[in-house]
């Protein structure tokens, strides 16, 4: 038997919890690990990069997902609940959380939120820095975040249906472009990694005493780009197909044709990413040992994060190509109707 659309949103905002949870608590557990002294510059900057990545791309992926779960019969609608969706009103609040029309609002709230309680949680309890990181960005922030996103699903629910979308059709001012999630996750994600890697500036292996070229600093910054190259590429890997049927569906959204990327194998694609960002680190430490003067270390992570990030790039690419091939099956396949088709009927 089919849950109800009460019971799926449950179900949903739990396992957003418990996903969001362990991804924030990794993180945390990374930051910690790299701070020798744990310190409102080490977490402040990196619990903000962290709540606004991770909220971003919660909130862009959620519209579609329900599109796609309500235009494919995932759950079946009670009458109460179809009538408690028939009466939703649209506060100033909600629109302006809309993050269709306005994707920046509610990372930009949840990351001010809760660096803000990170900063009273510092300096409440100045001998617990740890713990006040773990709880806030590894419990606090996903519940927030599932409660919210849970909260909103009968409005995305909503928008799967044509009288919902043409209602909100006119409201938007530019549609939101798919096209543009690539380069969006790509800045989330070297924005995250440079916050959690530069506090390793007090460690002894990336002392500065003896500049860029000492051969313990190169091998360090060549391990340092290669655990950043594996998470990169963990983050670029992951699928949103569901969001990217739901995306297909509605007229809500820019969905440009995807480009062709490369297809080869994963093994020497993968080779070959490791191989150039070892490369890269060898390389730029011995054109900055040139420098009269050593680069700060915070300019030299970012530096450093470029090999990487052409890494995340091509791998991200090839993830959203894969997606998009497979919504457009998945649609052809199963006989999927648009939104602009009205609402499906059970057979």
């Amino acid at each position: 038997m089919l849950p109800t659309f009460r019971q799926h949103a449950g179900r949903y905002g739990f396992g957003l919890c418990l996903g969001v949870s362990f991804l924030c608590l990794l993180m945390a557990f990374a930051l910690l690990r790299n701070s020798q002294a744990l310190g409102l510059l080490e977490v402040l900057p990196a619990g903000f990069a962290i709540v606004f990545g991770v909220t971003l791309g919660a909130s862009r992926d959620a519209p579609g997902y329900w599109i796609y779960a309500a235009r494919s019969l995932k759950f079946m609608v009670l009458p109460s609940e179809l009538q408690q969706l028939q009466q939703l009103r649209v506060s100033p609040l909600i629109g302006l959380l809309n993050p269709l029309r306005r994707p920046l609002s509610l990372p930009l709230l949840l990351a001010g939120l809760i660096t803000v309680l990170l900063w009273a949680g510092l300096t409440l309890l100045p001998a617990y820095p740890a713990l006040v990181t773990l709880a806030v960005l590894g419990l606090l922030f996903p519940l927030l975040l599932a409660l919210l996103l849970t909260g909103s699903a009968p409005y995305f629910m909503v928008l799967a249906s044509d009288q919902g979308e043409n209602a909100m059709l006119p409201q938007m001012q530019r549609l939101r472009d798919a096209g543009r999630y690539r380069a969006e996750d790509l800045a989330i994600s070297l924005l995250i990694s440079l916050a959690l890697i530069w506090p390793l500036h007090g460690r002894p292996d990336f002392d500065l005493e003896s500049g860029y070229g000492k051969p313990e600093f190169a091998v360090a910054a060549m391990i340092l780009g290669w655990i950043v190259t594996f998470f990169l590429l963990l983050g670029a890997r992951r699928s949103r197909l569901h969001s990217a049927v739901g995306e297909r569906l509605s007229a809500l959204l820019r969905i440009p044709s995807a480009p062709p990327a490369g297809s080869a194998r994963v093994l020497p694609r993968m080779a070959l990413y490791y191989v150039a960002v070892g490369l890269w680190a060898l390389v730029l430490c011995g054109l900055l040992a040139q420098l009269p003067q050593p680069l700060p270390f915070p300019l030299f992570c970012a530096l450093l994060l470029v090999a990487p990030g052409w890494a995340f790039w091509r791998e991200r690419g090839l993830t959203l190509q894969r997606d998009a091939e497979q919504a457009g099956l998945f649609i052809r396949e199963l006989g999927v109707q648009p939104v602009a088709a009205g609402m499906p009927q059970r057979p």
